[in-house]
């Protein structure tokens, strides 16, 4: 009895001390690898302007998920709204799938943003400003996918943001302040269940330049 409490001891240790040195570990050896792969997919998925200064991939700052953080993050809208920002925040995370590291495709299966702008415009001819997206053509049987990275989101995490809903085909307009979201679904599907709640500090809501609601919880 002694011999296998000993025994199992051990195991415990060695894999506790494993699984230690990993999450240590694992963020100074592929960093490059993650970024160069999230750039690749950006760069062939969204056809506005994305950018940010720096990353950081750790697994402490949304524990237990690895995590890729984009700092200074900023996303342009779609055109006509090309040259004002849809999404800014000092910082974006994105929760990485781990056993996809090691494989050729990155999965993102979290977003979370943290103090964030998100200003999503339509124009009077209602034109939006979040077609940022580009649509993936059919995928042929003879033909590999090659995307380095894919959204089989299935949470989305906002915290303390500021939404502005700017609507001017309806006329409406929404304006919501320290606003924290939480949505959960499985958002790869191309018919999928949106489950979310919302709720802010303070709300304007205007309709036909007419303010029905002011800085309401």
């Amino acid at each position: 009895m002694k011999k296998i409490l000993v025994k199992t001891l051990k195991i415990s240790a060695i894999t506790v001390v494993s699984l230690l040195l990993l999450m240590f570990l694992l963020p100074y050896l592929f960093p490059e690898t993650v970024t160069q792969k999230i750039k690749q997919w950006a760069a062939g998925s969204v056809n506005s302007k994305l950018s940010f200064s720096s990353t950081r991939l750790s697994f402490f700052k949304k524990f237990p998920s690895l995590t890729l953080t984009l700092n200074d993050f900023v996303l342009n809208g779609s055109i006509p709204f090309q040259n004002d920002t849809l999404v800014s925040a000092k910082e974006i995370s994105l929760a990485i799938d781990l056993s996809s590291v090691f494989k050729s495709k990155i999965n993102v299966n979290k977003i979370y943003l943290d103090h964030a702008l998100i200003n999503i415009q339509v124009d009077s001819a209602g034109k939006a400003n979040y077609n940022v997206y580009k649509s993936s053509p059919p995928k042929q049987d003879n033909k590999a996918d090659t995307a380095s990275a894919s959204l089989g989101i299935e949470q989305i995490l906002i915290d303390k943001s500021h939404l502005v809903y700017d609507d001017r085909s309806l006329p409406m307009k929404i304006n919501a302040r320290e606003l924290n979201y939480k949505g959960s679904g499985d958002l790869s599907k191309d018919i999928f269940d949106l489950y979310s709640h919302v709720d802010a500090a303070s709300v304007d809501f205007y309709y036909g330049n007419k303010a029905y609601v002011l800085r309401k919880k």
